[in-house]
């Protein structure tokens, strides 16, 4: 019975890692009010959305294309990060904007799964919790409300192993022994 149990701890136990990465590496800058964020992407940018903001329609970032986010929100360049190695692709994503966080919960809950996330696990009370994965990715998308600013967050943690993904794994000894 600890089966059903142990995605939900991995992807916890990924959260609280991307937690501590993200508050190791943001610094005291990002606790400023009125953070930018940045609308005008160059396509060359990882973090670039595939549709144009002025469309109603979701949009993907091309790094994680298998993520939809709601038109409504705005990327905030400066407290988003990619990490991409020979093994490993993750990252955390930042958005916000001028939506109900239960609608956005609700966007998630309707859209992952249609393409390919399962739901593992969730938590809803003052801030949402959504926890999904999928073969060799997880995905934790945490919603908040910044009542002073009206405005929902969204951090999105992803995390893939690119080796796990059926790719000849890479001996870490080199080839000849």
């Amino acid at each position: 019975m600890t089966t059903p149990c142990k995605p939900f701890r991995t992807v916890f136990l990924t959260t609280i890692l991307a937690l501590a990465s993200l508050a190791a590496l943001s610094g005291c800058a990002e606790l400023g009010l009125g953070a930018s964020t940045d609308q005008g992407v160059p396509s060359s940018d990882p973090f670039a959305s595939s549709a144009a903001s002025s469309t109603e329609q979701p949009y993907r970032a091309n790094e994680f294309s298998d993520i939809l986010i709601p038109s409504e929100f705005d990327w905030d360049r400066e407290k988003s990060m990619v990490v991409r190695t020979d093994s490993f692709a993750g990252g955390v994503l930042q958005y916000n904007g001028r939506v109900d966080i239960s609608s956005s919960a609700d966007f998630f809950s309707n859209n992952m799964p249609r393409n390919g996330w399962k739901l593992v696990g969730s938590t809803r009370y003052k801030n949402v919790l959504l926890a999904f994965t999928k073969p060799n990715k997880t995905c934790t998308i945490v919603l908040t409300e910044n009542k002073l600013l009206m405005r929902t967050e969204i951090a999105i943690y992803v995390t893939e192993d690119i080796t796990a993904g059926g790719a000849k794994q890479a001996n870490p000894f080199g080839s000849g022994l």
